[in-house]
């Protein structure tokens, strides 16, 4: 899925949050997120930057969005 901002695509998944698969891309105003699930039963959606998951000598400390149905 695309979507040009945060707003558009945080309402979709709260539409769409049964639907969703942990792994599906979305794609805001240019940004590739990973659809991610936490706590246990999957008590909320997270949206992760695909940057995050990358390979990288340097660490970073995640960053998430989190987005409750």
């Amino acid at each position: 899925m695309k979507f040009q901002a945060i707003d558009e695509a945080a309402a979709w998944v709260k539409q769409n949050h049964e639907e969703l698969l942990v792994g599906t891309l979305i794609i805001i105003a240019g940004v590739t997120f990973v659809v991610a699930v936490a706590g246990s039963g999957g008590l909320a959606l997270l949206l992760v930057p695909a940057v995050v998951l990358a390979s990288s000598d340097v660490a970073s400390e995640p960053r998430s969005l989190a987005v409750k149905p």
